[in-house]
């Protein structure tokens, strides 16, 4: 039986795999920003419905506000990464 090992596949060019790394951060953190955001509006809807008096209806409406203001936000400069393209 032959067994399959990865010594003769070729190496990348570092910057490659800079590249590579860059793309895969900035998704991870815009992933990141969306589910804070996510997070958040949840987290108004559930104490506005089950904490306060405000009830369900404000709940909603405070949620939905919240989540508006992040994707506002996500769209008018937070979607950018911050690590300004190099890694060192």
């Amino acid at each position: 039986m032959e067994t399959l090992t990865h010594v003769d596949e070729p190496l990348l060019a570092p910057a490659a795999v800079q590249a590579m790394h860059a793309q895969t951060y900035h998704r991870f953190m815009l992933g990141v920003k969306w589910f804070a955001i996510h997070l958040a509006a949840l987290g108004v809807f559930l104490v506005l419905w089950f904490a306060t008096p405000a009830g369900f209806v404000w709940g909603v409406l405070a949620g939905l506000i919240v989540a508006g203001a992040g994707a506002y936000a996500m769209t008018h400069g937070l979607g950018h990464s911050s690590e300004g393209g190099g890694l060192a």
